[in-house]
C-alpha cells in the first residue's frame, strides 16, 4: 500500500522547503554554501585568540573543546533563530492554502540538521587525524538526535509563540546570548564552574550536550546517561507543550496574520 497522499503532499512541502532553504542561502550572500564552514570557523577563531591566546585560559586540549562546542552552539542558535520566523514569515502562503503550520519550523530543522552533519563530518575527521577516533565515538548519532529534538522542540515553541507576541524575538535573541555564556561552549562546565554550580548550569540541555559530546569525542569516554535522560525528558516536554499550541491555534494563524 503506497503512502497516503496527504502525506505524500506534505513530504513533499517539507522537500521542497528544505531545497528552497538551500537555494536562498546560496543566492544570499556572494560566498553561498562556503558560509556554512566560514560562520562557525570565524566564531572558533574568535574565541580562540580571546581565551587562549589573550586571556591564556586554554590548556593542551582547548581547541578540541572549541571545535565542538563552536560546532554545536552553532547548530542550535542557528535552527532556533531561523525557526522563530518561520510562521510569520509565510504569512501569504497561509492565506492561500492549509497545510499543518508545524511543517514551516520542520524545514528549518532538517535542512540546518543538514547543514550541520557536514560540519560534523569535517569536525571528526580533524579530530581523528589529530587525538585519533574512539570506540566512544559511536554514542555520537544518540548526541546527534537529542541535539535534533532540542534544537527543534525550543525552535518550534519560538515559532509558534512570536505571531501572538512580537517580543518573542528580541526574548529569543536575549536567552541565545546568555546561553552561549552559559551552555559551556567555549570552556569546560567541570574545570571552570565551581562545584556548588555545576548542576545548576547542567540543568541547560545543551549544555550537558556540549559536554557529553567532548567526553564522547575528545576524552574518549562514554556518556552520562542519566544526564542524556534528563536532556530526552526535557526535549519531549517542549515537544508536547508545541503539540499542545498547534493543536489549539493552527487554524489560527492565517486569521492572525492579516491584523
Amino acid at each position: 500500500m503506497g503512502m497516503p497522499a496527504s502525506r505524500r503532499y506534505y513530504t513533499d512541502f517539507v522537500r521542497l522547503g528544505i531545497v528552497a532553504e538551500f537555494s536562498r542561502d546560496a543566492a544570499r550572500n556572494r560566498l553561498g554554501y562556503a558560509w556554512w564552514i566560514l560562520e562557525p570557523a570565524l566564531m572558533l577563531a574568535v574565541f580562540y585568540v580571546v581565551f587562549g591566546v589573550v586571556l591564556e585560559r586554554g590548556g593542551p586540549g582547548f581547541i578540541y573543546d572549541l571545535l565542538v562546542g563552536v560546532t554545536l552552539w552553532t547548530w542550535f542558535s542557528n535552527t532556533v533563530q531561523r525557526c522563530t520566523s518561520s510562521i510569520q514569515g509565510a504569512a501569504q502562503l497561509m492565506q492561500q492554502i492549509y497545510f499543518p503550520k508545524v511543517l514551516l519550523p520542520l524545514i528549518t530543522i532538517a535542512s540546518e540538521a543538514l547543514k550541520s552533519s557536514i560540519l560534523m563530518l569535517l569536525l571528526l575527521v580533524t579530530l581523528a587525524l589529530t587525538i585519533r577516533a574512539s570506540v566512544t565515538w559511536l554514542w555520537l548519532p544518540l548526541l546527534f538526535v537529542l541535539q535534533i529534538l532540542f534544537a527543534g522542540a525550543c525552535g518550534i515553541i519560538a515559532a509558534l509563540l512570536l505571531p501572538f507576541m512580537n517580543d518573542v524575538k528580541y526574548l529569543v535573541t536575549l536567552l541565545l546570548r546568555l546561553g552561549m555564556f552559559t551552555s559551556g561552549v567555549f570552556f569546560r562546565i567541570d574545570e571552570v564552574v565551581p562545584p556548588e554550580y555545576r548542576d545548576w548550569l547542567m540543568l541547560n540541555p545543551l549544555a550537558t550536550l556540549i559536554a557529553e559530546t567532548r567526553h564522547i569525542l575528545v576524552a574518549g569516554e562514554a556518556p552520562q546517561f542519566g544526564w542524556l535522560g534528563y536532556c530526552l525528558v526535557v526535549s519531549l516536554a517542549m515537544l508536547l507543550l508545541g503539540a499542545f499550541l498547534l493543536a489549539r491555534f493552527d487554524k489560527v494563524y492565517p486569521r492572525l496574520m492579516t491584523k
